[in-house]
């Protein structure tokens, strides 16, 4: 229950600075979480995305993203910069000559373009997390 409301918490702060964060538009936004309309990734086969802001298509972007637990992405890069929130599950995540670090509710991560990472979420709850990123959605395996 504790995570539940934590992870709630994390929902409504997120969408709050997405309305805050919405520049000349004035417009207030404020979507219940069963408001929030989630979709089958472009970039990722199994990856779901919800956008609440932006094109993540064609470029700037914030989404909360989720995928099944014991999703194992490899080594790949963004062609972007990237801001990551976790808000359920956990992600054992490691960056390139560093060893896995266990990201789980509330963990924050700030990850330049083009620097290889290879996150793994842990078995026994899907990995969901908000997303800001400065270009496009993409996923470049690493050579």
């Amino acid at each position: 229950m504790k995570l539940f409301r934590f992870s709630s918490l994390v929902l409504i702060g997120l969408i709050a600075a997405v309305t805050l964060s919405a520049g000349g538009d004035k417009k207030a936004v404020v979507w219940p979480a069963g408001d929030v309309k989630w979709a089958e990734s472009p970039a990722m086969k199994g990856l779901s995305i919800a956008t609440l802001w932006g094109d993540p298509s064609k470029g700037a972007y914030g989404a909360l993203k989720k995928v099944p637990g014991g999703t194992d992405f490899g080594w790949h890069t963004h062609a972007s910069d990237q801001k990551v929130v976790m808000i359920s599950g956990a992600v054992d995540f490691e960056l390139e000559g560093q060893a896995a670090k266990e990201l789980s509710s509330g963990s924050y991560l700030s990850i330049p373009a083009g620097v290889k990472h290879w996150p793994k979420c842990r078995a026994g709850a899907d990995g969901v997390w908000f997303e800001e990123a400065t270009g496009k959605s993409d996923y470049i395996p690493a050579k």
